[in-house]
């Protein structure tokens, strides 16, 4: 027996074909705990099992990357185990989580009256017994052990694969019962018109809206025919270290031009930040002097806060203050300076702005940094102490950007990411989705960051996130789009769906080829996409009923894709930039 000081532990044996594997690394490893918040410790592999240092006796879980066949390299966890001599089957436990999510899900969903023979029964039960049939295996030889994790391994791999599966219906059925409460809104009178679309979504429940992040870089009429005729609304993103590259010397070109557009020609509502984004490669050079001194960066947040509210008040409606605090992936922030970070930003805006919507951004959703960095806090603790003080926010934000090599952006199922959007909601706080996106193209492997701490100790996750289904292409991405965006305007608090960039830029912060638009301005099969999606909803239609991609299509030029955009778009009046 361990003593009360003495640390925790729990192991895991992995196995391959041919029995207890000699090497793994673990990739995107997390710790979690109860309530699903991550916690400190380490994961290491070693003597053929997987080590789970942590700091506390409580049961546990393991998150990390597996591969599951036919439905890609995902990052998965298992249930909650205590701590015990004799180690685990990493493949039974993962495969006995998978199928715990499927049966609460099921319960939470009503989908239990599901016929027998649905594609999702019939699933689920296949997975069932095979995990059934892997927990009886008598395992008392290696060979009898990798036999075990044989069959719980086609158990995961069909578990995930029926949790998709019941997105799909969960996602249509919910999206149409949204469409279904407006339309009986607009006819007893109670609706809302396109000019106060961006009201609180507590009062009735709303049309979800589609939009995309603008490049600060281009700026072109046929970019600015995609958003009129496929968005709802723009975001434009402020860089701190593009808009300050040099010390109280701020140069607002690009962003001017683009929210004069929107207010002036394109009459489309704008979404304006994140203000202050703690990303790495989001600040300024310069900031990094003052990176253990909180009092002086908090005078420097304040300072450019108030010159960009002051800026364009007169022309965003909603801000995205601040994001990544709670990470701490650059700053050596306490939490309690987290907190009070976050309320001066919503405060300062506030007082500057009365008239507007404010909301704090959530990167790195599932919370993984919350094992490795210290000082790190998990987001639904992050946003449960928000809430506490008193820091009044008008919703949250989120970032759902996977497939990338950058940190918390491993692929996930969809399952993974319903579950998270309805925990989320439990907050009885407007949801934004600001970013979200995969690549369209396979990512390459890059050197992570000396002066990074996360990436320093996450090495070997950097380059290699996975993948979703199959290796990454552009007609893949229009897919994930298509489902993703499903999904997310089912979810009744969910008000607006961003993608998270219109074109790539090998250069920013976000990946490389996430964009809809090539670096040569060649149309990818997700600009189209986003086009259909966008159409669908707008004659409430699930976005899922689009046919999915098959066959490569040719990559179209920018002029082709606007001439067959879909028409339409939100109208919102506003005065010009200050």
């Amino acid at each position: 027996m361990r003593g009360p000081t003495e640390p925790s532990m729990i192991r895991f044996v992995v196995h391959n074909e041919q029995g207890r594997a000699s090497e793994f690394t673990p990739r995107h490893t997390s710790i979690v705990g109860k309530d699903e918040l991550a916690i400190p410790g380490t994961v290491l592999f070693e003597d053929g099992h997987i080590v789970c240092h942590k700091q506390n006796p409580d049961a546990a879980a393991l998150s990390l990357q597996i591969d599951v066949g036919a439905s890609g390299t995902l990052t998965l966890q298992t249930c909650l185990l205590p701590d015990r001599d004799e180690p685990y089957s990493l493949e039974l436990e993962l495969a006995r989580h998978r199928i715990m999510l499927l049966l609460n899900k099921l319960e939470d969903w009503s989908l239990a009256m599901l016929a027998p023979d649905h594609p999702v029964m019939v699933k689920l039960e296949e997975a069932r017994d095979l995990f059934t049939q892997a927990l009886t295996t008598p395992h008392s030889t290696e060979a009898a052990s990798a036999e075990q994790a044989s069959i719980a391994r086609r158990a995961l791999s069909i578990g995930v694969e029926a949790g998709e599966e019941m997105c799909k219906v969960q996602s249509e059925r919910e999206l149409l019962g949204r469409f279904a409460a407006i339309e009986q809104q607009n006819e007893s009178g109670s609706g809302e018109s396109g000019s106060d679309s961006f009201r609180p979504h507590h009062f009735v429940v709303k049309k979800p809206l589609l939009g995309c992040s603008v490049p600060s870089g281009r700026f072109a009429e046929p970019l600015q025919r995609i958003l009129s005729k496929s968005c709802d609304f723009l975001t434009c993103p402020m860089p701190w270290g593009e808009l300050e590259a040099k010390e109280g010397r701020r140069s607002f070109g690009s962003s001017d031009r683009w929210i004069e557009w929107a207010v002036r020609k394109g009459k489309l509502p704008v979404i304006g930040g994140p203000i202050i984004d703690l990303r790495r490669r989001s600040l300024p050079d310069w900031i990094y002097i003052w990176e253990n001194d909180y009092k002086t960066l908090r005078e420097l947040a304040y300072e450019h806060l108030k010159a960009v509210v002051t800026r364009y008040r007169r022309a965003v409606q909603r801000w995205n203050v601040l994001s990544g605090a709670n990470i701490n992936a650059v700053f050596q922030l306490r939490h309690e300076e987290m907190i009070d970070l976050t309320r001066l930003c919503v405060l300062t805006t506030r007082k500057l702005q009365p008239s507007a919507k404010i909301f704090v951004e959530i990167d790195q959703p599932f919370g993984e940094h919350a094992t490795h960095l210290e000082r790190s806090i998990p987001p639904f603790l992050y946003t449960g102490l928000l809430l506490e003080s008193g820091v009044q926010i008008d919703g949250f934000a989120v970032r759902v950007q996977m497939g990338d090599g950058e940190p918390g952006r491993s692929c996930r199922d969809l399952l993974q990411l319903s579950a998270f959007l309805d925990t989320l909601a439990r907050f009885e706080r407007p949801i934004h989705l600001t970013a979200i996106g995969v690549p369209s193209r396979p990512v390459e492997g890059r050197v992570p960051d000396p002066d990074s701490a996360i990436e320093e100790q996450l090495a070997d996750d950097i380059g290699w996130p996975g993948q979703w289904r199959r290796e990454w292409s552009g007609d893949l991405q229009a897919d994930w789009l298509t489902r993703v965006v499903t999904i997310a305007a089912g979810k009744p608090t969910i008000e607006t769906i961003c993608w998270q960039m219109l074109f790539d830029n090998e250069d920013g912060p976000e990946m490389r080829s996430g964009g809809l638009i090539n670096r040569k301005g060649g149309a990818k099969s997700s600009l189209r996409r986003l086009g259909e999606v966008a159409g669908a909803l707008r004659a409430q239609k699930p976005p899922s009923w689009l046919p999915m991609l098959t066959e490569p299509a040719p990559e179209s030029s920018v002029e082709d894709a606007t001439a067959e955009g879909t028409s339409g778009g939100s109208a919102v009046g506003a005065s010009a930039i200050a």
